[in-house]
């Protein structure tokens, strides 16, 4: 594939979709964060596998939802994407996986920062977050901080007096968008942090009007799977109607066939009856059109091509 390298990402906010009842929320940061473990935390159960090595566990970009005050959250988990290391053909993939998951756009990207471990790799790191998403995403970007455990009971604030110039400056650069979990916690402890969370999510979201973040990466996507479902919807439309026909066509042959005119009666309340239902199985289908064009692996392959994403990702992780 010829190398044809996008210029940045243009960002602006989608509009907000009043019938839109999910929050859409992407973990970002480097391996060994804490992004799946905390995946877990908010949907209150292991959907993402975690694990406390030192190398990324997650190897494809997963999706998993739970509820909140009557929404549904939808949090993807990214692998090592932002790792130092130069990403394969695979992991770029991924990336693609991330946009197609998240589209038309999440309402938040949770940037996920190590207490005590924030080290120059980590750093880069989130440079490259900020690279790929463009300066902007900061308005819908909250730090989330893990390994609250090691303050040992010190108050946060306390602790930004003595921690390093790297944790005291990522602060007001997300316009104090953060907030500090202990992925150890359990009960109450797990309970209020995830509420608090969750609230400060759903703060940045009304802050922005309920729109969610949105580059032109993520439009193409959009775009494109628009037009995928716009295709499998005529597919089904045209797939009623030939049903609908075979349906007719079968029972005017029987009912020719009846002379007792009670019969013919109930046979055409039977047709009646199944036109209804394989119109009701159909305009179903197309209503979940969407859910079935996310689910074919093609969708993946067309946007990953459209996109152009390997040679775009690959030019953020050049030295």
């Amino acid at each position: 594939m010829a190398a044809q390298y996008l210029s940045k990402p243009r960002t602006s906010h989608g509009l907000a979709n009043p019938g839109d009842s999910q929050l859409r929320l992407v973990l970002v940061g480097k391996t060994g964060a804490g992004n799946s473990t905390t995946g877990n935390s908010i949907l209150r159960e292991k959907v993402f596998l975690s694990t406390f090595l030192a190398v990324s566990i997650t190897k494809h970009c997963k999706k998993g939802s739970g509820a909140w005050k009557g929404r549904e959250v939808v949090i993807v988990d990214t692998p090592g994407l932002f790792d130092t290391e130069v990403p394969d053909t695979k992991t770029l993939k991924e990336i693609t996986r991330c946009m197609v998951r998240t589209s038309p756009g999440p309402h938040t990207l949770l940037l996920v920062i190590p207490l005590g471990r924030y080290m120059p790799k980590g750093q880069k790191a989130t440079e490259k977050i900020l690279t790929m998403f463009g300066e902007r995403a900061r308005e819908d970007m909250i730090v989330l901080f893990t390994w609250k455990d090691d303050l040992g009971g010190m108050d946060f604030r306390d602790y930004l007096k003595q921690a390093p110039t790297a944790i005291q400056e990522l602060i007001p650069k997300f316009r104090n968008h953060y907030c500090v979990v202990n992925n150890k916690a359990t009960g109450a402890e797990q309970e209020n942090q995830r509420e608090q969370l969750l609230a400060l999510v759903q703060d940045v979201v009304d802050k922005c009007n309920g729109r969610y973040y949105m580059n032109s990466l993520y439009q193409k996507t959009e775009e494109e799977i628009q037009k995928q479902i716009q295709v499998l919807q005529e597919n089904y439309r045209e797939e009623l109607k030939r049903a609908k026909a075979q349906i007719k066509q079968d029972f005017r042959e029987e009912i020719r066939k009846l002379k007792d005119e009670v019969e013919q009666q109930e046979w055409k309340v039977e047709m009646e009856r199944q036109l209804a239902e394989m119109e009701a199985h159909w305009v179903s289908r197309q209503q979940t059109a969407r859910d079935d064009v996310l689910s074919q692996y093609k969708i993946l392959e067309i946007i990953f091509t459209l996109l152009q994403v390997a040679s775009f990702v690959f030019s953020l992780f050049k030295d």
